[in-house]
């Protein structure tokens, strides 16, 4: 999948195209967490955005059991979204949230537009949504988010998505703006839920230390590219691409320590990158790059029999062999 934005002119440069995601290639299971990790600009949001139609890619497919939401008509995608087979969570549930509803009213409002529910039955949906997050229904139910803490905003936020009894849900973020207990607590409510459900999860994350614990799989993004992917165990433990080395370096709970790393690499943007269709996006920061890696951009493949953890890098050996 490939998604590109348009940007207008301005006094510094021309009205053109911006390339954010160029042939990610992923795939997420039932019952899986799949993470997307990458630093901030890599196209994680975007990648989730696109696969829940709120943006169009310019190339590629997003399959979802057997459909290919690409291909939908307007009417068609409206009639899909109806469903609620593929929810949102949002990263700041306050700003998401409408400040006038109350608890009952928020979790409730998807089911307005999923089928033939009355009122009772809505709200019925909702107290079952709220106890499947540990929240009380009848004590918070008439409250509004403004007179809730964090940590229960977030979990409002996970009932919401819920509530309609998706197949899939996407997590942008989910704790970033959390204390640790409730970091903790909304990601073991995401690993519960995805089992007691039977639900395909994907987390969008900055940090590597909140998805080592939940995710299954995980697939490291960078300037656009899917760099690195496999088993989370793995890839944290031994990661091929430099970039994954250099996050887990960076994740205080699963920091490795590369001492070769500072030798091997260019400070970020310290070279002027090459253009977003030739090459690795990661070559301009790499001492090892070479012709091969301007001219044939290497893929990360989707997992596959016997390439459960992918690579896109000419060089993965020699990176294995250095970083130990």
């Amino acid at each position: 999948m490939s998604v590109s934005y348009g940007r207008r002119a301005t006094s510094l440069r021309r009205a053109g195209t911006t390339r954010v995601l160029s042939g990610v290639d992923l795939t997420v299971r039932t019952g899986e967490i799949l993470g997307i990790v990458g630093e901030t600009g890599s196209g994680k949001t975007t990648l989730a955005r696109a696969t829940v139609g709120l943006v169009r890619p310019e190339a590629g497919s997003i399959g979802f059991e057997g459909t290919d939401l690409v291909r939908l008509t307007r009417r068609e995608l409206r009639e899909f979204r109806r469903t609620g087979s593929v929810q949102f969570m949002f990263q700041d549930p306050l700003r998401s949230q409408d400040p006038e509803l109350t608890v009952r009213q928020t979790v409730a409002e998807p089911l307005a537009a999923v089928g033939a529910l009355t009122r009772r039955e809505r709200a019925e949906r909702a107290d079952e949504a709220l106890a499947l997050v540990g929240l009380d229904a009848e004590a918070l139910g008439s409250r509004i988010p403004g007179q809730l803490s964090g940590g229960q905003r977030q979990r409002v936020s996970l009932a919401r998505a819920i509530v309609t009894r998706p197949r899939l849900l996407l997590s942008d973020e989910p704790v970033s703006a959390l204390d640790a207990s409730n970091r903790n607590l909304v990601l073991s409510l995401l690993d519960r839920l995805r089992r007691e459900l039977g639900l395909a999860v994907v987390v969008i994350s900055h940090d590597l230390s909140s998805l080592a614990g939940i995710a299954d799989r995980v697939a490291v993004l960078y300037r656009g590219r899917l760099v690195e992917q496999g088993p989370i165990s793995e890839v944290l433990e031994h990661p091929r691409h430099p970039y994954t080395a250099l996050l887990t370096a960076s994740a205080p709970s699963v920091r490795r320590e590369h001492r070769l790393l500072p030798a091997q690499l260019s400070p970020a943007r310290s070279r002027e990158p090459w253009p977003d269709d030739e090459g690795c996006v990661f070559a301009p920061r790499c001492r090892f790059a070479g012709p091969e890696c301007r001219d044939e951009p290497r893929p990360a493949a989707v997992a596959e029999a016997g390439r459960s953890h992918s690579v896109a890098c000419h060089h993965a050996d020699r990176w294995r062999d250095l970083l130990g």
